[in-house]
């Protein structure tokens, strides 16, 4: 397993092709959860998705060393208490925040377009605090404001405020978890797994705590309150699947791919954070597929803004003005080519030109 993660961290292109592999597994797993929010209300369709993405998580972060005797040896180990702790926190709120803003805008592109305000902070502090810094980068993020205005549209009126304001509290805590990985891939490298696991732990169990007791609490009072209380028939095998699905694909594909980016080092944290400028795209397009909800024309406008302000971000952060490292080496090479097949022309025709 080692080797084998040791050869992807030399494959040209493995950051882009597993972070696109995230974008995917953390949208999907939202839109899956989509399907059932309705039926078992967004707050308990979080817990149950977390609850399903954790348990293999744990499994495989060192043959589940988190279950064995020595666990917290192993944590003070690690000595990264107050950075486990803080991405647990952003994981406690992210996926809730996420469905109930869902329920009340229901176009998953917006929901996304605004939570990428999140991960933009964070490329735009790392751009301008970064060594070298990238400030050329930022002239690319104005292009991304109409897009998020075409994605979100308030001039129609429809906006739903409270929906507005949960998808930037899940952007803040986007924001956080992605600033706490870099730090914790920085600091532990390949043991980055276990950090993460713990930390998914934590958060899933302090979600589950406070969702009985709010849920429980409503229900001895008699209240039902649309997106924390469920239906009467919640507990169902579709609600079931789908959020095993939904966790399955948030909790552990998507966390596995950012153990390899973060705890290898195969992408910077601000180019990962710009190229969630993706996730509008990826979003809509699930949007379509799974919830059936057709993107309207100001919707694929916004989206391709808001993906080419990223692209051109990831541009100045990777290449930085400069040719692609890969393209020199080749140029280099055929050069050298290029003078020792002349060389040999000579030797064999007038002599050796190089004497």
């Amino acid at each position: 397993m080692a080797s084998f993660i040791g050869r992807l961290g030399r494959m040209p292109g493995a950051g882009l092709v597993i972070t696109l592999i995230v974008f995917y597994a953390l949208i999907g797993g939202d839109a899956v959860n989509g399907l059932v929010i309705n039926d078992a209300s967004p707050l308990v369709a979080a817990v149950m998705a977390a609850i399903f993405g954790t348990i293999p998580l744990i499994l495989m972060a060192r043959r589940a060393a988190l279950l064995r005797r020595g666990r917290r040896r192993l944590l003070r180990e690690l000595d990264a208490e107050k950075l486990i702790n803080r991405m647990a926190f952003s994981n406690t709120f992210v996926i809730p925040l996420t469905l109930l803003s869902l329920q009340r805008l229901e176009a998953l592109g917006t929901v996304i377009a605004l939570m990428w305000t999140g991960p933009l902070a964070v490329a735009v502090w790392k751009m301008a605090t970064g060594t070298p810094r990238r400030l050329s980068g930022l002239l690319w993020l104005p292009l991304a404001t109409p897009g998020m205005l075409l994605l979100t549209r308030p001039w129609e009126g429809h906006a739903d405020l409270w929906g507005i304001l949960l998808a930037l509290g899940a952007a803040a805590c986007y924001g956080n978890f992605l600033l706490t990985y870099d730090r914790l891939g920085e600091m532990l490298g390949d043991r980055v797994d276990v950090a993460i696991a713990e930390s998914m732990l934590r958060s899933t169990a302090a979600l589950t705590a406070l969702s009985t007791i709010v849920i429980t609490a409503f229900a001895a009072l008699g209240r039902t309150v649309p997106g924390i209380t469920p239906g009467p028939d919640w507990l169902t095998w579709r609600v079931v699947g789908f959020t095993l699905l939904s966790g399955l694909l948030t909790g552990f594909v998507a966390q596995v791919g950012q153990n390899l980016i973060f705890g290898q080092r195969l992408m910077k944290a601000a180019t990962f954070s710009v190229l969630t400028a993706l996730e509008p795209t990826v979003a809509l397009t699930l949007d379509w597929v799974v919830l059936g909800h057709s993107p309207t024309r100001l919707d694929v406008i916004g989206a391709i803004l808001v993906t080419t302000a990223g692209a051109g971000c990831f541009y100045q952060l990777e290449v930085g003005g400069n040719l692609p490292a890969r393209l020199v080496t080749w140029l280099r090479c055929r050069a050298a080519a290029v003078t020792a097949a002349a060389r040999r022309r000579g030797r064999g025709g007038k002599g050796d030109l190089s004497a």
